[in-house]
């Protein structure tokens, strides 16, 4: 027993060395040093790099990371700011050279790249700046705006200043009259365009005309009084003015009876606002649902009466004559008949036609009537 804790003790004694030896390095301390020490006393430092391995103190970049960053200069500008830094495999390497060094700080930075010899003198720039009164009449007589000098007595610069409020006004002036002639020319323009597009249409519309006949679907009863006979014509009804001593045999050769006139190619216009305020009115004389301002423009519906029927905000609105004046934009798709006239099959007399819907279907409203006479426009007091 004894035997076996004596060996137990010496493994343990031997293997404790072991860790010790190991764990330890010794630092290699040159023979001249050693002696200076002994005969000094002074200690001696230790070259820790040559303690090194060789392998990790000689241990070279494997490679050099490179970060190219673009930079908004502004004035569509731009510079490439570029960073160059060497990495060792496995290791975080801080660069020490003083061209390698990187400042993280500069990086936020907006650089200033250098601008070629061409773009330095450019005088591009991304806004319009707008001169002033002052610089206008600095610019066209700059010695009338000179400080006050030493040689220059009180009264005359008082006068000089003077002379620099008078130019001033002169060029507000000059740029108020510029203005309007500008205005004017543009009006101009726009009448001349209107004059042409109108004169376009015009011809195109009398190239379109051609003469029609046509034979009537249907015929009413015969209105003494009035000495008309209604009849019905491509779904539309007409009123024919025919003498009471012609009446008889018209109505009974009426299937003989030819309809001749013109058709043309029906014109769109636009209802143009030409009152300061015009009332937009439900129907004729109706509830006001809407104003119209100066100059604003309509789709032309129809003609009621006196009053213009227009297309308003998606719905069927109703503007006085007054109020406004049709302009011709465009031409329409569908034709539109003119001089109708009805022959008799017997006696070649002709005969007026006019269409129901040109005739006055109700007598007007007393209000409407003055109105119209009077020419006032229907819109809100001023």
């Amino acid at each position: 027993m004894n035997i076996n804790y004596i060996i137990k003790v010496f493994l343990s004694i031997t293997v404790l060395a072991m860790i010790t030896s190991c764990g330890s390095v010794k630092p290699q301390v040159p023979a001249g040093a050693l002696a200076k020490k002994q005969s000094t006393g002074e200690g001696t430092k230790v070259n820790e790099t040559a303690n090194k391995k060789p392998d990790v103190a000689a241990k070279k970049p494997e490679y050099v990371l490179t970060v190219k960053a673009p930079v908004n200069m502004g004035n569509k500008n731009s510079a490439q700011m570029v960073v160059r830094a060497p990495v060792v495999k496995g290791k975080e390497t801080k660069v020490q050279t003083n061209e390698n060094k990187v400042n993280v700080a500069a990086m936020t930075k907006v650089a200033q790249p250098k601008l070629s010899e061409s773009k330095k003198g450019s005088s591009y720039s991304n806004y319009i700046r707008v001169k002033t009164i002052y610089e206008l009449a600095t610019d066209a007589n700059p010695a009338m705006f000179l400080p006050h000098d030493e040689f220059e007595t009180a009264d005359e610069y008082k006068s000089r200043v003077s002379e620099q409020v008078k130019l001033m006004k002169e060029i507000v002036q000059m740029t108020s009259q510029k203005m309007d002639i500008k205005k004017a020319q543009r009006i101009q323009v726009a009448k001349e365009k209107e004059l042409k597009t109108r004169s376009v249409i015009e011809n195109i519309m009398a190239e379109s005309s051609s003469p029609i006949e046509f034979t009537p679907t249907d015929i009413g009863r015969y209105n003494p009084e009035n000495e008309t006979f209604p009849v019905i014509l491509r779904d539309t009804q007409y009123q024919i003015s025919v003498p009471r001593d012609e009446a008889r045999t018209f109505k009974a050769n009426f299937k003989s009876v030819k309809i001749k006139g013109v058709k043309q190619l029906k014109p769109k216009y636009d209802v143009s606002i030409k009152a300061y305020k015009a009332h937009i009115r439900s129907r004729p004389n109706g509830s006001i649902v809407g104003i119209a301002s100066k100059g604003a423009t309509f789709e032309h519906v129809q003609d009621e009466d006196e009053w213009y029927k227009i297309n308003y905000k998606g719905q069927f609105g109703f503007t006085h004559m007054n109020n406004a004046e049709l302009k011709l934009v465009d031409i329409d798709d569908k034709y539109e008949f003119h001089d109708m006239v009805a022959i008799h099959p017997t006696t070649g007399s002709m005969f007026a036609m006019i269409s129901v819907d040109k005739l006055v279907k109700a007598p007007l409203n007393l209000a409407s009537r003055k109105l119209y006479e009077s020419g006032k426009p229907d819109g809100p007091d001023q």
